[in-house]
């Protein structure tokens, strides 16, 4: 009897472990985050294969149609491509991936505007030309061809042409930096999370993304400044960014985001917060769902896009 209960007991064991083991295996792998293009995990050789003929790459490379199957800085795209070619080619000293992140390098330059701004997606049409903040998607672009005109780091194999043009296309970038920076009311304020590419005021881009002021983005912009070499303009347009952060920020209430909603609650040891988006002249908090209608209580959209975006945030205290 007492074997019988040892052989069963030896058998519940085993059972157990074969399903924690077939429970381990069949899980599903980690996801690479949505706001990730393929180029920052994809294999050094599926670099190399995705690079369209113009110098870019797309942000999915199983997107066959449509402006996103364009070279984008959207998600990371094209210049996360390059900084990985050239950590490679520092380590393996291999020609084919410094001249796929030299013909990178020369594709950024070619995006750019002659006003200074870049597209969210190369000759493309409706948002896409905007010239884009969202995502911080031109100012990374900027710090990259910032180390690239320096030769520093993994770029020292660039040659001084290179390196020269690159030094202008920042300089030229920060131009429009200071050029879209909004007036409202006689002042300088922030930016929007992008920019008419002719008039370069503020637009909009998805229905929920309307022509306004974004905290997060310009938060990005102020810091990126505060790298230049000081000049008046550019002291100004920093001391003026910042003093819009301090008139719009927001205490006394902390910003929840749980089960698939968000709301904000009242909490007198909070941290200030920003709102994502203010409405250009009056600096109220605005709301927008997927009817495109602006609101000015984030109770007033559909719970989807409440939970679904990020309509707080501690942007300006990272500067």
């Amino acid at each position: 009897m007492l074997k019988a209960k040892t052989r069963f007991a030896s058998l519940v064991m085993a059972c157990t472990m074969v399903f924690s083991v077939v429970g381990m295996v069949f899980q599903p792998a980690a996801k690479v985050s949505a706001a990730d293009a393929s180029g920052t995990t994809a294999s050094i050789s599926d670099i190399l294969k995705n690079q369209h003929p113009d110098g870019g790459w797309k942000k999915d490379y199983k997107e066959t149609s449509g402006e996103w199957a364009k070279s984008t800085i959207d998600n990371k795209a094209t210049y996360s491509e390059i900084r990985r070619l050239a950590k490679e080619f520092k380590k393996t000293n291999d020609p084919r991936y410094s001249a796929a992140a030299i013909k990178g390098i020369n594709f950024l330059l070619n995006m750019q505007y002659s006003n200074g701004g870049w597209p969210q997606v190369y000759q493309s049409s409706g948002y896409h030309k905007h010239i884009t903040f969202n995502d911080d998607a031109m100012i990374n672009v900027m710090y990259m061809l910032d180390e690239v005109g320096a030769r520093k780091g993994d770029f020292s194999f660039i040659d001084s042409s290179l390196a020269d043009r690159s030094k202008k296309s920042v300089a030229k970038g920060v131009e429009a930096i200071l050029n879209t920076q909004v007036v409202a009311n006689g002042k300088l304020t922030a930016w929007g999370q992008q920019h008419d590419s002719s008039t370069l005021k503020p637009a909009g881009a998805r229905i929920y993304e309307v022509p306004s002021l974004s905290a997060g983005e310009s938060s990005t912009i102020v810091k990126f400044l505060k790298t230049r070499p000081a000049n008046s303009k550019i002291t100004a347009s920093i001391k003026a960014a910042e003093a819009w952060f301090n008139k719009v920020k927001i205490t006394g209430y902390k910003y929840v985001r749980e089960n698939g909603d968000s709301q904000l609650i009242a909490d007198s040891g909070a941290a200030p917060i920003w709102a994502r988006f203010y409405e250009i002249g009056t600096d109220k908090p605005i709301f927008v769902g997927r009817d495109g209608v602006v609101k000015y209580k984030l109770s007033d959209i559909d719970k989807e896009r409440r939970g679904g975006y990020a309509w707080y945030g501690n942007w300006p205290s990272k500067i």
